[in-house]
């Protein structure tokens, strides 16, 4: 983007509103006293609009958020590298533009997928007893990520994301192609299989029944099996208890994930002023900044023991668990959350949405793939939300191009939903979900190792290496 000249510490200061004495020292122990200009002065607004940059950079995040569509991941993973590169955007500003796209992506899968059913089972296609369990700490780790995030050097920031990008990107990728090719075993064995027109949810149930028969319990297939042996006529009557425990259990997750922005603007940060007047960094400031921790967790707590009653309640009735079927008992249910602190972690810090580890940790957990794909969309929803309004608080938002990359998000995503849908029931596969998740998140490491090598190379290494405080507005 174009670049204004640095503005003096009286400029930014004034820039930035009233400065208290919290906010002075928090930023002289930020290391960033009389060095701050205002938040975006170095950067063009977003019109007019420059066809190079802004046109490139709408065209290809369009692409990748088509491709992460059909992964339940937000795309954050290319998104972030791509608005550092083309866009120009300092690392801790792409990350908050990154959040805010993803967040607009995350209600469009969420609509398409609520009004979808689970392939071969008679409930939901999204997962919400996964998310109930999953999504409090993640949406705790998210708030906390922002705050990291937001003090810490871009250099911690971009090298963690590199590492953990690689990491987990070679892990799906190897598990995408083990699926593709029992797939392709199956209908090498099947080739009778669509003879007769069935809908590929029939398809992948059969798919299931036979490879976990015939193969063994540890194929691709496996979640698709029945979840009950029980006869039909067990649930009789059963239909409106669970869908009002399901809007309660939906309610009740909201709730928590209110209460935590809520808690975020009533502190106040560098940006946005406390309603209560609290300077940032003060001491009213921090006090509400923890409260996230007990009531986060009195939510996770109580969704614990609600799984696992009515894990205890399935075993009573002599429930028939299927492979694949997460059974919420006391071990699990306290497993799984600690993996999704580190997913909100992420979120916040690397602007990612969590979907790059929840996403593979559902695939390892067994679960579908176009479950574990849809409820991880739902699920960065909430996280990318609750981030967000973080990120708009410490001031880290373009307002601007927030709004136009939030609406690139949303047509995107909802043109790759109905898209690879298509192509996805053509070809009765379910391999493609989790090699795109792979690849997306590959490139993506590929592209922010290239990012910090062009800063280290144009003399930008020392801006990689400064800390920030967290009242300041420099990023």
């Amino acid at each position: 983007g174009d670049t204004a000249g640095a503005a003096t510490p009286e400029v930014a200061m004034a820039m930035s509103g009233n400065i208290t004495v919290a906010e002075a020292d928090t930023l002289e122990l930020g290391g960033a006293q009389g060095n701050e200009t205002d938040s975006f002065d170095y950067h063009k607004e977003v019109f007019p609009m420059d066809l190079v940059h802004d046109g490139l950079t709408i065209g290809l995040a369009s692409i990748g958020l088509m491709i992460a569509a059909s992964g339940g991941i937000g795309g954050g993973g290319i998104l972030v590298p791509l608005f550092m590169l083309v866009l120009g955007f300092r690392p801790k500003h792409a990350i908050a533009l990154s959040n805010f796209t993803i967040l607009g992506g995350s209600i469009a899968n969420t609509v398409v997928n609520s009004r979808k059913r689970h392939p071969g089972l008679d409930r939901p296609l999204i997962d919400w007893d996964l998310i109930l369990i999953m999504e409090p700490l993640t949406i705790f780790g998210a708030v906390f990520g922002a705050l990291m995030g937001k003090v810490l050097p871009n250099i911690v920031l971009t090298v963690s994301l590199v590492l953990i990008l690689a990491f987990m990107g070679q892990r799906t990728v190897k598990k995408g192609l083990k699926m593709w090719n029992e797939e392709t075993a199956k209908m090498t064995v099947q080739p009778d299989q669509d003879l007769e027109p069935r809908s590929a949810a029939v398809r992948e149930l059969r798919g299931v029944q036979t490879s976990s028969h015939e193969m063994g319990q540890d194929v691709a297939y496996c979640e698709f099996e029945s979840d009950t042996e029980a006869p039909e006529s067990s649930n009789v009557g059963q239909g409106p208890v669970r869908e009002a425990s399901l809007l309660c259990k939906i309610s009740s997750l909201t709730a928590c994930f209110a209460g935590v922005c809520v808690l975020t603007v009533l502190k106040g940060g560098g940006s946005l002023p406390s309603p209560f007047s609290f300077g940032c960094g003060s001491l009213g400031y921090w006090v509400l900044y923890f409260g996230n921790i007990p009531w986060v967790l009195i939510f996770a707590l109580a969704f614990r023991a609600l799984l696992v009653g009515e894990f205890k309640a399935k075993l009573r009735n002599g429930h028939s668990f299927a492979a694949g079927e997460v059974k919420w008992d006391s071990h699990n249910t306290i497993k799984y959350p600690i993996f999704c602190t580190a997913a909100g972690l992420l979120a916040g810090l690397f602007g990612v949405g969590g979907g790059i580890v929840k996403g593979p940790l559902m695939l390892e957990m067994g679960i579908a793939p176009s479950v574990a794909s849809a409820s991880a969309a739902a699920m960065i929803l909430f996280t990318s939300a609750a981030a967000s309004t973080s990120f708009i608080v410490f001031g880290l938002l373009h307002v601007g191009y927030g709004c136009l990359f939030f609406t690139v998000g949303f047509v995107s995503t909802m043109i790759g939903q109905y898209g690879v849908a298509r192509v996805l029931k053509k070809h009765g596969r379910q391999s493609p979900i989790v090699l795109s998740i792979g690849l997306v998140i590959c490139i993506s490491s590929v592209l922010v190792f290239v990012q910090d090598a062009v800063d280290i190379a144009s003399g930008g290494a020392a801006e990689l290496f400064r800390a920030h405080g967290v009242c300041s507005r420099g990023a």
